[in-house]
């Protein structure tokens, strides 16, 4: 890569962001209230006052947590079951139909009937694990149907041991969609844990804080907070995105 094409690639995404700041503030401007759109500056404060709050941060790692936790048991499920359709059609064809109806069930009534069912910190939860399930079993069963089957029989007929098969030939095709697709999708959980947080009403979550915030007309703590959730999965992306890119070159 030409170097002018590297300074290109860095510089085309600081622009990507200063262009949106100078939009907020000229937005901002022409509106003139705190209380429809607050400046970059009002935010920014709003943003310093939140890190000086030891409830933030209880609720920041609250929902961390419950994110983590969710994206967790639906990735080893959705690893399970597309193992399952990448080694038997009949699998699939069984399996095709609830993945449907999983991918097609309303977010918001889902956790509404499971805040009567269970309680406001498992709904979360339960709704976030059944959201990001269909895009995590299409991501792993994509990267399972891109392996090499003619090197993988190679290795069976000259009695590869299973293990080094899979260390060795399997895994090393597998992993950088893997991580790619596991930062992908904790980013998309944090989201969707922010906004079933919000319906929920869960305490000690950054749900919580954007809801005691929209009632009491906070307006630059709301946009503080999402801008915190924005970045904290920018970053889980971008760790993720180094991750695989390391993948790939072993």
């Amino acid at each position: 890569m030409k170097n002018s094409d590297r300074i290109l690639n860095f510089l085309l995404p600081i622009i990507s962001v200063a262009a949106v700041v100078v939009l907020w503030a000229a937005a901002a401007r022409s509106v003139d209230s705190e209380y429809i759109l607050p400046t970059v500056g009002e935010t920014f404060t709003a943003l310093l006052e939140l890190f000086k709050s030891a409830e933030f941060y209880r609720a920041f790692l609250g929902t961390l947590k419950r994110s983590f936790i969710a994206f967790s048991i639906s990735y080893i499920l959705a690893f399970f079951v597309a193992f399952c359709s990448y080694e038997s059609g009949k699998a699939k064809r069984f399996l095709s139909p609830l993945l449907v109806i999983i991918r097609a069930l309303p977010t918001i009534a889902i956790v509404l009937l499971l805040i009567v069912w269970t309680n406001s910190r498992i709904a979360p939860v339960i709704v976030t694990m059944l959201v990001i399930f269909p895009t995590l079993y299409n991501n792993l069963y994509s990267a399972l149907c891109g392996i090499d089957k003619e090197l993988n029989e190679m290795c069976k007929v000259f009695g590869v041991k299973n293990y080094q098969r899979i260390t060795k030939v399997v895994f090393p095709q597998i992993a950088p969609e893997f991580i790619a697709a596991a930062g992908a999708g904790l980013t998309l959980n944090l989201k969707l844990m922010v906004a079933a947080e919000v319906l929920a009403q869960t305490a000690y979550s950054m749900g919580y804080l954007l809801n005691t915030s929209k009632i009491y007309f906070e307006i630059p703590t709301m946009l503080a907070l999402v801008l915190i959730t924005v970045i904290t999965g920018l970053i889980i992306e971008f760790l993720f995105g180094l991750w695989a890119k390391k993948a790939v070159k072993r």
